[in-house]
């Protein structure tokens, strides 16, 4: 997932964006049980990247800036990072027959995806808008330079950055299983 979202922020870095926003997406999923539910998932969900099985998040950036010049600095007058998050879950295509205890036990397994990849966005929220504030601290003698200095500091910020999002992945692979709806499933 991160690898994912490292080549998506180089990638689309460029790509206009209107403002920051998120789109929420959907692949349908089948089942009556549990069971055939999360089989459903595992052979529909996109495959994104390793590791990503019920739910993902996409994030692509555009900044926009405004320089400064003076006569031996450059600096940015403004600069402003917009973020648009796609982020993607499973939909149920259909609750007739599957029993009321697993389409509720289903409901609450949804809405735990989704506030699981809200929390991702927030982390690249969190990160984008640490780059904003210190990229507007910035001043070089040339403008190349202060442009090189900013792409040195999106890369360390970046890194931090898919760290923290991997991390929030590895704790969610151990909480994810305790879910009622994932016991229900794979015990099935």
């Amino acid at each position: 997932m991160a690898r994912l979202i490292f080549l998506t922020l180089c990638m689309l870095a460029g790509t206009a964006h209107a403002a920051d926003k998120s789109m929420f997406t959907h692949y349908p999923v089948t089942g009556k049980s549990a069971k055939d539910i999360h089989d459903s998932i595992r052979k529909s969900a996109p495959r994104i990247a390793p590791g990503a099985v019920y739910a993902f998040t996409i994030p692509s950036i555009k900044t926009e800036k405004v320089l400064r010049k003076g006569k031996a600095t450059c600096s940015y007058a403004r600069f402003r990072t917009l973020g648009h998050y796609t982020i993607v879950l499973p939909k149920l295509v259909s609750s007739n027959g599957v029993p009321a205890q697993t389409l509720t036990q289903w409901r609450s397994f949804a809405d735990y995806l989704k506030t699981h990849e809200e929390g991702h966005r927030t982390i690249w929220r969190k990160c984008l808008a640490e780059y904003d504030a210190k990229t507007l601290e910035l001043k070089a003698t040339t403008c190349e330079k202060l442009d090189a200095a900013r792409e040195k500091l999106f890369t360390a910020i970046k890194k931090r950055c898919v760290a923290q999002d991997e991390k929030y992945d590895f704790y969610f692979r151990k909480d994810v299983v305790k879910q009622p709806f994932a016991r229900a499933a794979l015990s099935g």
